[in-house]
């Protein structure tokens, strides 16, 4: 899996890597309006942003996965920001507000670090938690929306020693539940247990333990992972692996991956790699690897990836391929933006007609980054930009936790993104309330410590397609 990998950076790619250019009414490369939003000429102000709901009690959550049925309903699923447990919700197509929503809770023994969703060819929802020592497993047979619709079962224990990041849970084409599961990453490498990544499978009977398989495909982490499959079955990848460098250091690597056999076997995975992943945690909000896959209607890869120039700048770059994509030549990419202002988390989706539409963080707002050209990685390819909510936008929060807190500000970040048959936009995404504050009005109590007060899934509904 791992020796087709080619340790490249982006002064060697040999893609054909353009600067975008944007129109009067957009903003793209690395250019933006104050530097302190996301910029441009804004499309149709959304019809509706809400946080969403976790039932009789109010629980605080982290970001969600946006899915989309065939109906235009509205799927998504989110964790319990701590404590254990993540919740699945449900919206029809003319969802306008929190209260059409309605939300059933799944509990788990650990924090959920990771809440995954997939739907069937019906728009039936699959869920998947990666939680702290358990991996469950959650399939839906009857009414989606009522906890007794629902059947959750930890299918992995591993107690602290595997995670499963991104994306990685996907249905395969005859609707069987697939994913990449990878050696817990340690942080800053203290206590790093051997890495590996297994692909994990069941063909039936998937609330039983049992019938669940998992073989190891690789002997690198392949971390952030997005797993497709294309109408033939076969599997595509977007991760980032964690290889070593000529000299022995750890490096990420952003790389795609294709399977057209058995999945189960390393030899059956290969493809390029792309650059050095972009990660950081001196960010307000840490900025892991970001990678993002999605598929045309005929198979062929589209990704979205922070890589890391030689100066050790974040580059959001969108990068296609149409044949021969396991090899790094037939691949185009662009530069969407070098903004040192982006923030945690990106997502990327195709509309109706291969079009991407790109949700991403600039300054701790969340906008819409989207491209009409038939090619949108040759030079002079016009990228333009829809905002989806400014956090100054959202009423300031006034209840502090910590004394001498004084003011306070909504930061959003790591936006999931799906798109109506129509191609009308529907984005989650995490708003974390921080409270901070330089002046002292209490002088009995401590200065103020700069923290979360409250953390909340939320989405916006735009009324048009982009």
């Amino acid at each position: 899996m791992v020796r087709s990998f080619r340790l490249t950076s982006l002064a060697l790619l040999g893609f054909a890597l353009a600067a975008c250019t944007t129109s009067e009414t957009g903003s793209g490369g690395d250019k933006s309006a104050g530097g302190d939003r996301p910029a441009g000429g804004d499309s149709a102000a959304p019809a509706a942003q809400f946080f969403l709901p976790t039932g009789d009690e109010v629980d605080n959550t982290s970001a969600p996965t946006i899915e989309i049925d065939p109906r235009g309903g509205i799927h998504s699923v989110y964790p319990a920001y701590a404590g254990g447990g993540a919740y699945y919700a449900y919206c029809p197509s003319d969802c306008a507000g929190a209260e059409a929503v309605k939300v059933v809770r799944f509990d788990t023994d650990g924090t959920v670090g990771n809440a995954m969703l997939a739907l069937d060819a019906n728009g039936k929802p699959q869920v998947l938690l990666s939680a702290y020592a358990d991996v469950y497993y959650a399939s839906c047979a009857d009414d989606c929306t009522t906890p007794a619709g629902w059947t959750t079962t930890s299918i992995v224990t591993h107690g602290g020693d595997k995670e499963v990041t991104g994306e990685a849970f996907a249905l395969d084409a005859q609707g069987r539940p697939r994913f990449l599961m990878h050696t817990y990453v340690a942080y800053l490498g203290i206590g790093q247990k051997p890495p590996k990544t297994e692909w994990v499978a069941c063909d039936a009977d998937c609330n039983a333990a049992g019938s669940w398989t998992a073989n190891v495909i690789g002997e690198d982490i392949f971390e952030r992972a997005t797993l497709r499959f294309d109408a033939k079955g076969n599997a595509h990848v977007a991760a980032v692996a964690h290889l070593a460098g000529e000299d022995g250091s750890p490096v990420l690597m952003g790389a795609y991956q294709l399977c057209a056999g058995d999945c189960a076997e390393p030899e059956s995975w290969s493809g390029p790699g792309f650059a050095e992943a972009y990660a950081s945690e001196l960010e307000a909000i840490s900025i892991k690897p970001q990678i993002s896959l999605a598929l045309t209607k005929a198979g062929q890869p589209r990704v979205l990836f922070l890589a890391k120039d030689d100066a050790g700048a974040k580059k959001m770059m969108y990068l296609e391929c149409d044949d021969g994509c396991t090899a790094g030549d037939p691949w185009g990419a662009v530069v969407i933006s070098g903004e040192e202002s982006l923030s945690s988390g990106f997502d990327l989706a195709l509309d109706q007609n291969d079009h991407p539409r790109v949700a991403f963080a600039l300054s701790y707002n969340i906008g819409i980054a989207y491209c009409n050209d038939p090619s949108c990685v040759t030079e002079g390819a016009n990228w333009d930009l829809s905002v989806v909510e400014r956090g100054s936008d959202m009423p300031p929060d006034t209840l502090f936790l910590e004394p001498n807190c004084t003011v306070g500000a909504w930061f959003l970040h790591d936006p999931s993104i799906a798109l109506t048959a129509t191609g009308q936009p529907r984005v989650g995404y995490q708003a974390r309330d921080i409270s901070g504050g330089w002046k002292n009005p209490d002088p009995t109590k401590p200065g103020c410590t700069a923290g979360t007060d409250m953390t909340w899934a939320r989405l916006a509904i735009a009324p048009s397609a982009l």
